[in-house]
Order: C-alpha cells, then sequence, then structure tokens
C-alpha cells in the first residue's frame, strides 16, 4: 500500500524503533481519537519489544478514549523532560501537525535525540528529524498501521483497536469523503489482528455522562443557522463548564451534531477560554473549514480545522459567523 518514498521513510522509522531504547511517544494537545489510538498503539508496542516507554500529552486524555490504555500509563507533560537525551532516545510525535500543538520544546529535542513526526495534516510544518507526512491518508491511524504491518513485531488485538479507534474517528466511520480503499484495506489489517468494530462503536459511543449531557444541552439550546441555511454555530461560556461541573473534554465530537442538521455544510462551536474564544470547525463538500480557520490563524483539514479569536465572545462570534457566510458564498453563488 505504501508508495516508494513512504515505504522508505517507514523503514527508516522502523529501524530507529528498534535501535531505540527509550520511547517518548507524544498526543497534540486537545487530543481527539487519532492522535490518542496512534499513540497508544505506538506506546503498547513499544511496551511488548521491552522498550522504556512514556506516553504523553499536554493534557488529560477525554473519557471516551481511556478504555483504549488497557494497561498502558500516560502522563500529563508541558514539556520534553529534561533527562530524555541521548543516542538510544526517540521522540515520537503522531498526528500533530506543528510544534504549536505538540509538547513545548518538541523542536529543541532534536538536539538532544531523533524526533519522529508521522501525520496526515497537509499544513504540517515537517518539524522531525524524520518526516512522513501523508496528507491523502484520512488519518495518522493508517500510516501507523501500515507502519507496523510492514514490520517484523506485527499487531497486537490492543494496538489493533487502538488504531482502529485513530482511524473511524477520523473518518467519521468511513462516511467522510477522506475515506478511501486504503481506509478499509487497513480496517481489514486490523479486524484480522483482534479489532471488534461492535464493541469499539460501543465504547465509543456510550461515554457521555450526565453532567456531560447538560452541558450540550445548552450549546444546543444556543445553535443559530444561518447563511440560507448552509452555517450553524454554538457557543459554550466558562460559566457553563463551572455550573454543569464538565471540562472542554467533555465537548469531545458535540460540534459534529451540527452538521446533522439538514442542509448545514459548515459547522462551529466557540468555546469562551477567558483569554479567546477556541473555535472548532467542521464541513461538507464543497464548504472548507481550514479555509475559515486560517483567516484567523488556525488550520487543519478542509473538513476539520480550528482556530483561536482572541476577541471577546460576542465580538468572536460575530467575526466569525461573518467569515463563515463570506466562505459560503464564495462557494455557492446566491448565499447571503
Amino acid at each position: 500500500m505504501l508508495k516508494d518514498h513512504a515505504a522508505g521513510t517507514a523503514d527508516e522509522i522502523l529501524r530507529v524503533l528498534r535501535d531505540s531504547d527509550r520511547w517518548l511517544v507524544l498526543m497534540h494537545e486537545k487530543p481527539d481519537g487519532d492522535t490518542a489510538g496512534c499513540a497508544i498503539a505506538l506506546a503498547s508496542l513499544g511496551v511488548r519489544l521491552g522498550k522504556d516507554v512514556t506516553l504523553g500529552c499536554p493534557e488529560q486524555l477525554p473519557q471516551r478514549y481511556l478504555f483504549m490504555l488497557r494497561g498502558i500509563q500516560h502522563r500529563v507533560l508541558d514539556r520534553i523532560p529534561d533527562d530524555f537525551s541521548g543516542k538510544g532516545c526517540v521522540v515520537i510525535s503522531v498526528d500533530t501537525s506543528n510544534p504549536e500543538r505538540a509538547v513545548k520544546e518538541i523542536e529543541k529535542a532534536r538536539e538532544r535525540c531523533a524526533v519522529i513526526n508521522i501525520d496526515h495534516h497537509p499544513d504540517n510544518t515537517w518539524y522531525g528529524d524524520i518526516n512522513w507526512v501523508e496528507p491523502d491518508a484520512s488519518a495518522t491511524g493508517e500510516m501507523v498501521t501500515e507502519l507496523l504491518a510492514r514490520s517484523e513485531w506485527g499487531i497486537s488485538p490492543d494496538e489493533a483497536r487502538a488504531l482502529y479507534v485513530a482511524i473511524v474517528t477520523d473518518n467519521g466511520n468511513f462516511s467522510f469523503p477522506s475515506a478511501s480503499s486504503r481506509s478499509h484495506e487497513c480496517a481489514v489489517i486490523l479486524v484480522e489482528a483482534g479489532a471488534v468494530p461492535g464493541v469499539i462503536n460501543e465504547e465509543l459511543e456510550t461515554s457521555l455522562s450526565e453532567n456531560s449531557l447538560k452541558l450540550w444541552g445548552r450549546a444546543f439550546e444556543r445553535a443559530r443557522v444561518f447563511a440560507n441555511g448552509l452555517c450553524a454555530v454554538f457557543w459554550l461560556a466558562g460559566a457553563d463548564f463551572q455550573e454543569t461541573g464538565t471540562t472542554k473534554q467533555d465537548t469531545e465530537n458535540l460540534v459534529n451534531f451540527l452538521l446533522r442538521i439538514r442542509g448545514v455544510k459548515l459547522a462551529a462551536l466557540c468555546g469562551d477560554t477567558g483569554c479567546g474564544v477556541r473555535v472548532n470547525l467542521r464541513s461538507r463538500f464543497p464548504l472548507n473549514a481550514r479555509d475559515v480557520a486560517v483567516r484567523f490563524g488556525g488550520g487543519g483539514h478542509a473538513l476539520a480545522s480550528g482556530c483561536t479569536i482572541y476577541e471577546p465572545l460576542d465580538d468572536a462570534l460575530s467575526a466569525l459567523m461573518a467569515e463563515m457566510e463570506r466562505h459560503a458564498s464564495s462557494c455557492i453563488p446566491g448565499v447571503k
């Protein structure tokens, strides 16, 4: 399945992993299923091979993904540990497009050890010593699946479970346009290695708490549909989290529900962080979430992107809605 250039890079990554005794496997900020699944699978592999493995993330994993850990411990890291250096050390960053989304000082880590960057975001900044970036992949999980399948180590059932989560959460259970024959081929590999789709789907879809439901209800009450029904937005303020006993991790997957509204092709969830408004964007063709995000200094995929608007909530909402409407009108003439 791998193209020639990718196969060479994959072989180089496998060589470094084989020769390294200490692995630091890192997820990106606001971890989703793809980064979590890939990182957990690689951490599991490292443990299986007898490596000294640290699994890290800038923040806690959402409840929805904890079932993948299966005894693997993860740490909240704000930077690369000072003692992580030397020839036998390797940092493995997965599904992370740039250092701003990673654990701090990941670029400086290259002065001390090898840094491997495996990602499928088109705006990846190639910050590693080894950079394997495949924008055509529907999920970084596809790439890590191919990496492990190519190795002499194979894929354990726990690793298959985590990588299946990585793939299906990023391509909408094979429903997004990014899903391809490659996606399904990887799914076959993972099912044959022990992933059970029905069990995984139940784990993913039955993770809401009562408090999460109350938080989501506040967002739904504020939903606004505009631009001739093509765009939708809702928002949450800091008080909503405090009063419902929730955190930003409880908003995982929430924005996707706006795309269930008939006719909506561009959706946004805004969260007031107190020092800016974090915006999660989702879209359907022909609208492009990334085109909107980059106008505010953000980035991501065509169908899933994000940004932060450094304005009060009301001003940020006004600016965002105006940009969403402008984008919709540029893609579909006649939108007002």
